[in-house]
């Protein structure tokens, strides 16, 4: 039977383990597009003309410069939680997205939705995606831009080596003077080594950038991802069927794609992403239609709801108004949400 104390040892072990090895992940993460680099442009013969050659060399000069300037912004953009009292709950307000007063028992700080402590930085985490051992990092709100750009220009880049790599394969392969007349044997071990390794990383890259582009254009994050998306409550009950199951998150794919990128028109720039709530709150959809909320005049008859839908973000700007005009609108009526009936005076 192992007792806690030992599985603590064994976390911490593993911890100061990871730590130690973060520098050698780096190196060996930055060696392996180096050295397509340096193969593809200095051993290469692809047999293009002069244009073709010069198009080429600066799409792949391009792409690894934009990789390692994404690489190392995800590495040094932190997403650690700012130092901030727990609010005061807001009981304006309907969604209970916001009444947030939860605290890590870790930290022992206020902890805002969507953050997670990571065990291997021992800090709490904004918009928490995971810790990559890659970056030595934690992938959040303000580097998962980063991550992502730093996915997609790796895999553009192993994608370019491969192609290259099989177009000077076949050539060799082709050639009368024999495969291995052409260079000397350090190039062809050095070659064969290089391969070995890219192209398992290129398909993991492959995969890896589908997976967050799709994460993306659904906004959410892996762990959100992994607990079913279960990002917030049901929404209501509709004739004794079961709450919906909704991410409040998910405004759109447009919407998520453009916040997701801080609004930029320069989205395919690493920069760090900068929100004006600082990872404290967030967009979120309408958490219900009409069609959710069933309002009953026992003196009429129930007629045909309209589609519409709340925007709640909007209620506080005008809320006194707002809350006057639905009394008066609902006046003697019984209004029915989530099961539960509230008469309004």
């Amino acid at each position: 039977m192992i007792h806690s104390s030992d599985r603590n040892h064994r976390r911490k072990k593993l911890s100061q383990f990871k730590h130690q090895a973060g520098p050698f992940i780096i190196f060996f993460t930055v060696l392996m597009p180096t050295n397509c680099v340096i193969l593809e442009q200095f051993f290469f013969d692809l047999k293009k003309d002069s244009a073709s050659e010069l198009i080429n060399g600066f799409l792949v000069y391009l792409s690894y410069a934009m990789a390692m300037w994404s690489y190392y912004q995800s590495i040094t953009i932190k997403n650690y939680t700012i130092d901030k009292a727990t609010p005061n709950q807001d009981n304006r307000r309907i969604d209970p997205l916001y009444k947030n007063t939860n605290s890590c028992l870790q930290c022992n700080k206020w902890k805002p939705i969507r953050t997670h402590h990571c065990s291997l930085c021992g800090k709490c985490n904004l918009k928490m995606d995971h810790h990559c051992p890659w970056i030595h990092n934690c992938v959040g709100l303000r580097n998962h831009r980063c991550f992502y750009l730093f996915t997609m220009y790796m895999t553009i880049g192993a994608l370019q080596y491969s192609y290259a790599s099989w177009v000077y394969f076949r050539y060799l392969f082709r050639s009368s003077n024999g495969f291995f007349s052409h260079q000397s044997t350090f190039f062809y071990i050095y070659w064969f080594l290089t391969s070995l390794v890219l192209y398992p990383v290129c398909a993991m890259l492959c995969f890896l950038l589908v997976y967050h582009t799709s994460l993306i254009i659904n906004n959410q994050t892996t762990l959100e991802q992994m607990e079913n998306s279960q990002s917030g409550n049901g929404c209501c009950l509709q004739n004794d069927r079961p709450p919906k199951s909704i991410n409040l998150f998910n405004r759109g794919i447009l919407s998520n794609i453009a916040w997701f990128f801080n609004y930029s028109y320069f989205w395919f720039l690493p920069f760090q992403n900068i929100y004006k709530q600082d990872g404290t709150q967030y967009p979120i959809a309408p958490l219900c239609t009409i069609q959710d909320i069933q309002i009953y005049n026992p003196q009429l008859q129930i007629g045909q709801i309209p589609d519409q839908q709340f925007d709640f973000d909007k209620i506080d700007q005008k809320y006194e108004e707002y809350l006057a005009i639905a009394k008066q609108k609902y006046k003697n009526k019984r209004l029915v949400l989530i099961g539960k009936e509230i008469q309004l005076d």
